[in-house]
């Protein structure tokens, strides 16, 4: 029997608008947690897959992200000169044949969790399903994808979508999909959610599974700044840590990181000064004497943590 293999593609594409002004200078996705960027994060879980191809797309700041895609050796980065949102990045991706196995396994580029992609991957692979959606029962974290005997029955308040029954769960979408290469399409060249892309399959009869990830699973979408200093405080409780200061970053003496704290690459923190539940990104000054609480940092600005 033939070895079934997958393609990864991390998006990297997005603007990240609720985090201005730090994504003014970096794209969401190379934003470091306690020394290591969201974007590495996403591919280390991919490639628990062994990927036959490592894919990224790109729009805001191209440029560092084909930086960072050249570092680890991706085969092929996707510059959307318009933003083309998931269901249009992936047709785009067809379109343009950059895909070379017949499923593909499409991850947030601005996630953390510690679910094992080996277990939904073969959940796809035995349901010989056409898409595999990964969700979470996050009651609080948006809980819009409908589910039923662990298939998708469409997204809570789209159009398409079911009404709220007892027959429905509500569960959270992760940002990790499995799709079969001959199933994806759609318009390349304009944006086109990748919801429009989960109803076509539904109503075209196909199998689209809703895959949970274990309740006891470590997961955060970082879209908010105080998501931020959540996951953090997760990270260093997993790595039992009280803070993060990376070996690079310049401490003056008499300046004073809390527990709860990170301290990126290359980042300055001048004598006297004080930080707590703060996070200082690469690039990012601490002048002498100041204190930052609450707040995250980097040389695009200051963006309040609190309230997330």
């Amino acid at each position: 029997m033939p070895l079934v293999t997958v393609d990864a593609l991390v998006l990297c594409a997005g603007r990240g608008e609720r985090l201005r002004p730090l994504t003014d200078v970096c794209p969401k996705p190379l934003l470091p947690l306690a020394g290591v960027t969201l974007a590495d994060r996403a591919l280390a879980a991919c490639e628990a897959l062994a990927p036959a191809r490592r894919l990224a797309n790109a729009h805001h700041l191209p440029q560092q992200i084909l930086s960072w895609a050249e570092a680890r050796a991706l085969d092929h980065v996707q510059v959307e000169p318009v933003l083309l949102d998931t269901g249009g990045a992936l047709a785009r991706l067809v379109h343009e044949q950059s895909l070379v196995s017949d499923h593909l396994v499409v991850h947030n580029g601005d996630l953390t969790h510690s679910i094992d992609l080996r277990e939904p991957w073969q959940a796809h692979l035995a349901a010989r399903a056409d898409a595999t959606l990964v969700v979470l029962d996050r009651p609080e974290v948006n809980p819009n994808v409908a589910v039923a005997d662990g298939r998708f029955q469409g997204v809570f308040g789209h159009p398409r979508g079911p009404l709220p029954s007892d027959s429905l769960l509500a569960r959270t979408f992760s940002g990790i999909a499995f799709y079969r290469r001959s199933v994806l399409g759609g318009d390349p060249h304009h944006p086109w959610s990748v919801k429009e892309l989960w109803h076509d399959l539904l109503e075209a009869g196909k199998t689209v599974l809703a895959w949970q990830a274990p309740s006891s699973c470590r997961w955060d979408d970082l879209g908010k700044p105080g998501d931020f200093l959540r996951a953090l405080g997760q990270e260093l409780t997993f790595r039992n840590l009280g803070s993060w200061i990376d070996p690079t970053a310049e401490l003056a003496p008499g300046c004073a990181v809390a527990p709860g704290c990170a301290v990126e690459y290359g980042a300055q923190l001048g004598a006297g000064s004080r930080m707590e539940s703060a996070i200082l990104f690469p690039g990012a000054v601490l002048r002498p004497g100041e204190a930052l609480a609450g707040t995250l940092r980097n040389p695009g600005g200051d963006l309040l943590a609190w309230p997330a």
